[in-house]
């Protein structure tokens, strides 16, 4: 009977046998980073070599933590040469940031150029209403590799990023903690696209303005809907909606805060796992307040409820006078099984 940790082996054995190290890129600290493709080539091999049941690969490949992923990530200091600053009482205060490509997917293939897909990453959906999502099958059929067979698939977000507040604030209001009465922070968000909207040949949301011609994208900004934050009828009259953002930071969705009156840049890595089991009462909801996370933020909750073809966002926060949020740099990376 050959153990766990030998077939983990067999699994890294195989794969740098097969593919080496031109066939995907790899990870900062060296590591093995297979493409979709690769993990289910490794898969079958491994199954045909060990002859085990499926459910008992993806058990090891989870150990393993082979599974594909995409990166999404922005460097302020390269696109612009100066951060993002969001400022609190303005109406910049809440900051979309960034979006992942959807989930089973590694790219967006029709953005045929850098500004299409910059456009796509970047640019803040127009709030509207979800009205009917699509099918996994739709999604399928856009990759040009083996796409995730479970309806739950994401494994882990990790997220990535470089920013500070403002340097200089009055007493705090509580606790000696260096997070204690910050209001400058970084929240996740959800969107999916909208099955009914079709995108119009004069659509500025996708850049398409200056080639009208061009055919419209399969996956079109116009058609995204957020999730969280939520949508909420607008004062401005009937048919428009805004999004609704709280003052208060929302401890499940709460990546990250900065830390208080500090000028100095603080790189922080943040990993969210299905399986995670925070509870946020907790001791270690506690630990996680300390460290300036949500308290809610490490149930698993959000991780295990993401499916094919969602999108996971990233906004920025400021509250109050003076409180300036500046942002140098951002990336998630999403891991999923294929």
């Amino acid at each position: 009977m050959i153990s766990t940790g030998a077939l983990v082996d067999r699994i890294n054995n195989l794969a740098t046998m097969v593919f080496g190290n031109a066939s995907s890129e790899s990870t900062v600290d060296g590591g093995y980073d297979p493409s979709p493709m690769d993990v289910f080539v490794v898969r079958e091999m491994l199954s045909r070599a060990v002859r085990l049941p499926p459910d008992i690969v993806d058990v090891i490949f989870d150990y393993a933590e082979y599974w594909a992923h995409s990166t999404n990530y922005i460097d302020y200091l390269e696109e612009r040469r100066i951060p993002m600053r969001v400022v609190g009482t303005s109406k910049s205060e809440n900051r979309f940031l960034l979006r992942s490509v959807p989930i089973g997917l590694t790219t967006l293939d029709d953005r045929k150029n850098l500004a299409e897909g910059f456009s796509y990453d970047t640019n803040e959906a127009k709030p509207r209403p979800l009205k009917t999502e699509f099918d996994p099958v739709f999604f399928k059929k856009l990759a040009n590799h083996p796409m995730p067979k479970l309806e739950h698939p994401v494994r882990k977000i990790v997220f990535t990023i470089k920013s500070r507040d403002q340097g200089f604030g009055g007493p705090r209001r509580r606790g000696p903690g260096p997070y204690d009465a910050s209001w400058t922070w970084f929240e996740a968000g959800l969107e999916r696209f909208d099955r009914e909207q079709t995108c119009d040949p004069q659509c500025t949301a996708d850049l398409r303005y200056n080639s009208p011609k061009s055919p419209a994208p399969s996956l079109p900004l116009c058609a995204l809907r957020s999730v969280y934050p939520p949508i909420e009828t607008s004062d401005k009259g009937e048919g428009e909606y805004k999004y609704h953002h709280s003052l208060a930071a929302n401890d499940k969705y709460l990546i990250q805060r900065n830390k208080t009156a500090n000028r100095d840049l603080q790189d922080n890595v943040v990993t969210w796992s299905r399986t995670d089991n925070v509870d946020p009462e907790s001791e270690e909801a506690r630990e996680l307040e300390a460290q300036g996370r949500g308290k809610a933020s490490m149930t698993g909750e959000f991780v295990r409820s993401l499916k094919m073809g969602d999108v996971v966002s990233i906004w920025a926060k400021a509250r109050f006078p003076a409180w300036v949020n500046h942002v140098e740099k951002i990336k998630v990376d999403i891991y999923w099984a294929v």
